[in-house]
């Protein structure tokens, strides 16, 4: 198949490539994601390219922020709003003013956030249509506006909505493919509210989800998709996936992605909402039997206590040879979740 790639980035050699996913989350509600292609050489290290999921944080933990100083990532290629809930939505308008420059994409769904109903825009998705705006006023006489913003509707396939990418070694002696394939929120049932005019009380019906494909392992992102959007996505896609974040904090509504595992499956990762009484423990239990299942906490059991007011979970890709091979590292509270 024939690529006009949108993004073409430069690695020493693939020998050297770190692909590192930061799962996020803080204490009971809040979730982030953040995406680093490395470029580890014996003289140093630097971000190829940066990609952040969603924002949460408090007054007194802005967790993306240590992570990016850390890596010294002074601008962000990506950035993807998945849907206006307020546990994944704080500072991601500051976060894209901050890093914004004339090549940044941001991913948002299809969709006029003032159409948000008023109880949601007081409680669920509180500010949303605030943040929207601030966005929105960077982007909207920008010249570059059609590349920069990329609002999505899908059809829960590998076709209707991909942004292909390249990756070439410095010597242009290697190249790989790297692709965003998007597969949520389903059009036919987000469009309708596209335009404005009708107000919407679903948030996670909006919910943006995609697969990351690079060197035929399936990176899915799954915000928080539920109900009739996982069911639209292609069953074949579920069983290409390798890494998951489970969608919707391993909730019942999500249980489609969790009953679609096929063999190459390896390892999720999921983020909890404990205000809905979220994860699910018999969705749990499926992924941690497939495969391994980590969690930005676990749950407050006899003389277990939770001593942090986050957890993240690294994940350190390294592909040689066409292998892919893991190291993880957890941080807080973030633990192993094993089958009960």
């Amino acid at each position: 198949m024939k690529n006009s790639y949108k993004k073409t980035f430069h690695v020493s050699s693939f020998d050297n490539l770190i692909v590192s996913l930061f799962v996020i989350g803080y204490k009971n509600i809040g979730e982030s994601i953040i995406v680093l292609f490395r470029d580890k050489t014996d003289e140093g290290e630097g971000v190829i390219m940066s990609m952040v999921i969603d924002s949460y944080e408090t007054r007194e933990l802005k967790l993306v922020y240590e992570v990016l100083k850390k890596y010294n990532v002074q601008k962000l290629d990506f950035v993807c709003w998945t849907h206006p809930h307020w546990d994944h939505s704080p500072g991601i308008d500051k976060l894209i003013k901050k890093m914004f420059h004339d090549d940044i994409v941001i991913f948002s769904p299809k969709f006029y956030y003032p159409n948000l109903t008023s109880d949601l825009l007081k409680d669920e998705s509180k500010k949303a249509d605030e943040i929207f705006s601030n966005i929105w006023k960077l982007v909207e006489k920008h010249p570059n506006i059609k590349e920069i913003w990329r609002t999505i509707s899908a059809n829960g396939d590998y076709i209707t909505n991909v942004y292909p990418m390249h990756i070439l070694s410095n010597d242009d002696t290697d190249s790989k493919e790297l692709f965003f394939r998007f597969l949520t929120p389903l059009g036919y049932r987000t469009d309708e509210y596209a335009t404005g005019g009708k107000q919407f009380s679903k948030p996670n019906e909006l919910s943006i989800s995609f697969v990351m494909s690079l060197n035929d392992y399936d990176f899915y992102f799954g915000g928080d998709t539920e109900n009739e959007h996982v069911m639209g996505i292609d069953a074949e896609i579920i069983k290409n996936m390798r890494w998951i974040k489970v969608p919707h904090h391993c909730s019942n509504g999500a249980i489609n992605i969790a009953n679609n595992l096929g063999p190459r499956f390896d390892y999720a990762a999921s983020t909890v909402y404990k205000l809905s009484g979220l994860p699910n423990k018999a969705v749990q239990n499926i992924y941690a039997k497939a495969g391994s299942l980590h969690m930005t906490q676990l749950e407050e059991v006899g003389d277990y206590h939770l001593e942090y007011e986050y957890g993240i979970i690294q994940y350190d890709y390294h592909f040689k040879k066409n292998e892919a091979f893991v190291d993880i590292t957890t941080y807080g509270n973030a633990e192993q979740y094993y089958l009960l």
